[in-house]
């Protein structure tokens, strides 16, 4: 019997981003943040983020499972 949970299916799903996405951060010592995708390391599974930090925009590097995206950028 070798039954996955759904929970193992979604865990290895590839999350997809894109440069200008905003994201809000999920875990770590920025909890609660968002900021906007400056870079992406597709193999290392790191996103360079731009936040707001006491009025000024500060770059912090997160993983993939750090993060959930709120919203996507609109390309033509």
């Amino acid at each position: 019997m070798n039954e996955k949970s759904a929970g193992d299916k979604t865990s290895k799903r590839r999350k997809t981003f894109r440069l200008g996405d905003t994201v809000r951060v999920m875990s770590g010592p920025f909890t609660a943040f968002t900021g906007k995708i400056e870079g992406i390391n597709q193999a290392k599974a790191l996103l360079n983020v731009r936040v707001m930090i006491y009025g000024r925009t500060k770059p912090i590097k997160l993983n993939f499972s750090d993060v959930e995206t709120v919203s996507f950028t609109h390309e033509q």
